[in-house]
This record gives C-alpha cells, sequence and structure tokens, in this order.
C-alpha cells in the first residue's frame, strides 16, 4: 500500500506527517508494507522541510526530517498513490478536482505553521501525531491479517 501525505508546499505539514507514520509503523509487522511518502500541491521542488518542522519532530519525537526535499504532486505520484492523507479538506478538494475519488482520501484537518513560532509548529505535530495514530489503527483494523 502505498500512502502521499498532501499539504500545500511539503515543507511543514506533510515532511512531518511522513516522518511521523513512519515511525509509527516501523515496528508494526502486520504494516511492513506499507509505503509512506508526501508531496504538495504547489510545492517548490527540492526545498528542505522548515527548520521548525525539522526541529520539533526531533526535539519531541526522535525523528529526523532533516534531509526531506519537497516535491510536487504529479499524475504519476498519483496514479500510484492507495491512499491520499490530506492536510485539509482544500486539499481533499483538490485531489478530487484531479480525478481521485473521495474514498482514496482521509482528511487530518491540520491548520498550516508556516510562519509562526516554534509553539504553533509543536501543536501542529502534535495534532499529526495523535490523528496518525488513529489511521494507524483504522489501517490495523481494516487489514487484519496485514498489508
Amino acid at each position: 500500500m502505498n500512502i502521499l501525505f498532501v499539504c500545500t508546499g511539503n515543507t511543514c505539514r506533510s515532511p512531518a506527517a511522513e516522518g511521523i507514520f513512519k515511525f509509527l509503523i516501523k515496528d508494526d509487522d502486520k504494516l511492513k508494507n506499507i509505503k509512506a511518502e508526501s508531496a504538495g500541491l504547489m510545492a517548490e521542488i527540492g526545498a528542505g522541510a522548515s527548520v521548525n518542522s525539522v526541529k520539533v519532530c526531533m526535539e519531541d519525537y526522535g525523528i529526523d526530517i532533516s534531509s526531506h526535499k519537497s516535491r510536487q504532486l504529479t499524475e504519476d505520484i498519483i496514479e500510484n498513490t492507495d491512499l491520499f492523507v490530506c492536510m485539509t479538506m482544500g486539499h481533499a478538494q483538490a485531489l478530487m478536482g484531479f480525478g481521485v475519488h473521495k474514498n482514496k482520501i482521509y482528511v487530518l484537518d491540520v491548520s498550516d505553521p508556516y510562519g509562526g513560532n516554534i509553539g504553533i509548529y509543536r501543536q501542529c505535530c502534535r495534532q499529526i501525531y495523535e490523528k496518525l495514530q488513529k489511521l494507524a489503527e483504522l489501517i490495523r483494523r481494516k487489514y487484519p491479517d496485514g498489508i
């Protein structure tokens, strides 16, 4: 199963979500065949993750996303994704505009921390972490024999 975390610029929320989700499932044999990546609807290709996203992921969760490079959502990525995890309903609506069926979209409903202070990023990553714990549990229940 290929999961794609989607936000606007692929520098704050979606790289954090990708890193956090990989961390949450890394020791789970039932979810070992999930490939998690991220992309942005309007990403500047090759930009690094935001300084505050990198800092919060490392300090609060021990997750290193410092090597992340942003990428733009493409038709090829869309065709090869089984589940799109969007940060907002606006991202989900954009994907549906590209022809992605709503049954392949899961919305986290996490506001953009871009331009905010470190506390805003901490709050954002905490929301992402908690919501991805729930998503991982939903996937485990849907595929009790593993993926």
